[in-house]
Parts: structure tokens; C-alpha cells; sequence
């Protein structure tokens, strides 16, 4: 992975209470008793986008295997649904609100048909992922639970089946996945290793998140109370997500270097990440762009194939010392001054112009949701204005 100043957008959903109630994701089912299916996907900078028919019409659906399956308030106007009530819902950035659910009649993806769904109702202007990626909707967990999907990044295609077998799996390569009880997200085992210190768990498999890996602060803290397998690269107070409802609000955060992170058979090393709100650590897409991942729903199981069969991979992707974030003017601005030494010379909120060749103040907010240029220097010019005084400022920034 190249050095680059990441944007972090969430789509993690969790359904909590409404009224004493809960309202259960894990409803509907797939129509065809056997069914193997193949289909390209478009990847849009990380999100892994699908065509499907719902009343014979076409929309653009992103997979998320970190959420619930959702669909615009646009969409909802279109289409026949019937209403299953309210729920809470907690976005990985920690921000609360409350969505609509209703179920609808069938969801076509190519010749699998998917009846009675339940999917949350995301409203209008609340989300720019729906708008700046182009989609209508989401595929999750609850929708995939009865099936096995394999991802094959070299060739920007899935495969939906109702058995692995059909996949010519081996079962002693796979390794235990668990799914959620209420929406079926699942959880793969992850092993944290330093010399001879070695920190186990489960976290969650997100497609939906850009990310390779990101800890929470509740498993970095069990961990750390453990075991001696974390680097602190910096340590500081912030903000650098965002999910259904916003930005979060400012929590302390660490940015980490682990020696070693496995993953089945396969040890990523020399990986770098930070600490985010909530409970649930996540690995994301950034995954499939070292091997072919297959999850099998039903029987709870992972795969995950090297592409060229190395059993060590090293990551190579390094830090800035500033963390942007988008704000609710849809502006470019400090989220987190990793760097102490800057605390005098940038502010958080201070509006970012421009990083190395990336012009920022002339970019509207989806071109830069959209965004894939990458700073590949260990120097980078820093061109901000000064949120207290508005003054145009320039900095050279050196990654960590």
C-alpha cells in the first residue's frame, strides 16, 4: 500500500432497540434451492458495486458485508415494500440515530432471487456515500446469510453459490467464521504477533470499509492490559470518521504498528493502524487485493487465498502526521494532529487546500469521496487555511 492521506468513510450498521423491541435482520430467503452464479463488479475506490433488479428495474447496489442491506430514500418512493417498523441505529463513528425498515418482495441479483429481505430506508442528504458512489443501495449480511460469496479482486468478479462445495474448496484451509445473531455479520479470527507475544480475537470482515485493518479502542485496550504486541507511533485527540449520520465526535485515538498480523495461514507484516470508536475491530477490502476471500454463511467458514501463493506479505504503507476528515460543510479540514511538534502551527478544523499534488479547495465533495491520487514522497507540502484567523498558510510535512 502506497503513503496517501486517507479519507475514512463508514458504513457499519448495527441495529439496537426500538420501543423494548428488536427488530431481526436475519428474515427472508433465497427463492432457488441450488444456484451458482458468477458476475463482474465495478470497484469504485474501494466499494465493491453490483447490478441488481428490483420490479424488473436495474439499480447499482454496493456490497457491504460489514452492514445490513439499505436502499435510498430515492429508491424506497420507487418500489413496493411493506413496513416493518423503526429502529436505533449506532454507526461505527458512534453517532446515534434512527432509520425506517421495511422488507421488500424480491431482490434479484443475476438469476438468484431474494424474498422478503428486511433493509433499512437511509435518508436523503443524510449519506453521501449513496450519492457520490452512485448507488441505490446496500447488499448485506442479512441478505447473504443463506449463501457463500467469493471475491476475486484480479478479476473485479464474485461468485454468489448455495454451497462452497461448488467452489472446489478444501475445508481444512478454511478457518472458523462467526456471524452475528440479529444480522449476520461475520467474524474471522485474527492472531497479533510480536517476537513471542501473540494477542488473539475476532474481528469483523467489512467490504465495505477502504481499510486493510482497523482496532477499536475497546480491543486495543483489552489487548494492551495483556500483551506487549503494540508500536505507538502517536497518540492524540480527534476526529477521522464518519458514518451514516456524520462525524463523530473528538475521542482519543493511537496510531499503532503491529510486526505481525495473521490471517489464516498468511502473515501480513509491518502493518500500520489506528485506534476508532466502538467495539469491533474491522479488516476491510483493502484484503482482497492479496487473495481470492470466500465466506460461507451457513457454515461458517473463511478462506482466504493468496494470489500468488506467498505466505508472508509485507505492507509498506506509512503515516502523515495530520488526519483529515470531512466536515458537515463538506470541507477538508484537521481531524487529528498526530505530530505534538505541529500543535502550534495547524489547528484542528483548519481547512485543507492542498496536499503534495492533490488540490483540495476546487474539488466538490464527491470528487473527493472518489478520490485515488496518492502522495508517494516522504515530504509533502501542506497548503491550509487558518480556521481563527483565515489566513493562508504552507507547511512541509514529513510522513511518520
Amino acid at each position: 500500500m502506497k503513503k496517501k492521506l486517507l479519507l475514512i468513510i463508514l458504513l457499519l450498521i448495527f441495529v439496537k432497540t426500538y420501543s423494548q423491541e428488536t427488530i431481526n435482520a436475519n428474515q427472508g430467503f433465497v427463492e432457488n434451492k441450488e444456484y451458482f452464479s458468477k458476475m463482474k463488479y465495478e470497484n469504485k475506490n474501494g466499494k465493491i458495486i453490483i447490478k441488481v433488479s428490483i420490479d424488473k428495474n436495474e439499480y447499482d447496489f454496493l456490497i457491504d458485508t460489514g452492514s445490513t442491506t439499505a436502499i435510498s430514500e430515492d429508491l424506497f418512493n420507487l418500489i413496493r415494500t411493506k413496513k416493518l417498523g423503526s429502529v436505533k441505529i449506532n454507526d461505527q463513528s458512534g453517532i446515534t440515530d434512527s432509520l425506517e425498515v421495511v422488507s421488500i418482495p424480491e431482490i434479484k441479483i443475476n438469476d438468484i432471487e431474494f424474498k422478503e429481505i428486511p433493509v433499512f430506508v437511509s435518508k436523503n442528504n443524510l449519506n453521501p456515500i449513496f450519492e457520490c458512489f452512485k448507488i441505490d443501495g446496500i447488499i448485506g449480511s442479512n441478505l447473504l446469510r443463506n449463501s457463500t460469496i467469493q471475491f476475486d479482486s484480479q478479476k473485479s468478479e464474485i461468485i454468489l453459490t448455495n454451497d462452497s462445495k461448488n467452489l472446489g474448496l478444501k475445508k481444512r484451509d478454511a478457518i472458523e467464521m462467526k456471524v452475528s445473531e440479529m444480522q449476520s455479520n461475520p467474524f474471522i479470527p485474527i492472531k497479533l504477533i510480536k517476537e513471542n507475544h501473540e494477542g488473539n480475537g475476532y474481528v469483523l470482515f467489512d467490504s465495505g470499509d477502504n481499510d486493510f485493518y482497523v482496532i477499536s479502542n475497546t480491543a486495543y485496550h483489552q489487548l494492551q492490559s495483556q500483551v506487549d504486541i503494540f508500536e505507538t507511533i502517536a497518540k492524540n485527540v480527534g476526529t477521522f470518521s464518519m458514518g451514516l449520520f456524520g462525524t463523530a465526535n473528538e475521542n482519543e485515538h493511537l496510531a499503532l504498528k503491529i510486526k505481525k498480523l495473521k490471517i489464516a495461514d498468511i502473515d501480513f507484516n509491518n502493518v500500520t493502524t489506528k485506534t476508532t470508536y466502538g467495539e469491533t475491530s474491522r479488516i476491510g477490502s483493502e484484503l482482497l487485493k492479496f487473495g481470492k476471500v470466500t465466506l460461507d454463511y451457513k457454515k461458517e467458514r473463511f478462506w482466504l487465498e493468496s494470489f500468488n501463493e506467498k505466505k508472508s506479505i509485507k505492507l509498506s504503507e506509512r503515516m502523515w502526521p495530520i488526519e483529515p476528515i470531512l466536515n458537515k460543510n463538506n470541507e477538508i479540514v484537521v481531524g487529528i494532529i498526530w505530530d505534538n511538534s505541529l500543535k502550534n502551527k495547524v489547528n484542528l478544523g483548519d481547512k485543507i487546500l492542498q496536499f503534495g499534488n492533490i488540490d483540495y479547495e476546487n474539488m466538490k465533495y464527491c470528487e473527493i469521496l472518489n478520490l485515488t491520487s496518492k502522495v508517494n514522497k516522504s515530504k509533502a507540502k501542506l497548503i491550509y487555511q487558518d480556521k481563527n484567523t483565515k489566513e493562508t498558510k504552507e507547511l512541509e510535512l514529513n510522513s511518520l
